[in-house]
């Protein structure tokens, strides 16, 4: 493999890791499991706004990622 390949897979796999965080740091927002939502300050009403902020930009990272990965 060449660097070119293995820096793809390396960044590939930190990106789509990141984007798995995003989304379980979402669900910890949603669930509010250790206390997040009033450590972090976010009120009630704007829950919805940055869970989906969260969760679109996860999911855009989870798949940028593998394309990076399995790219030929």
């Amino acid at each position: 493999m060449n660097a070119k390949r293995i820096l793809s897979k390396i960044v590939g796999l930190i990106q789509t890791t990141m984007g798995g965080l995003t989304m379980v740091f979402a669900f910890f927002l949603f669930y509010n499991i250790f206390n997040i939502q009033t450590v972090l300050g976010f009120s009630n009403e704007g829950i919805g706004l940055y869970l989906w902020v969260f969760i679109i930009f996860g999911l855009l990272s989870i798949i940028s990622g593998l394309f990076l990965f399995y790219e030929q």
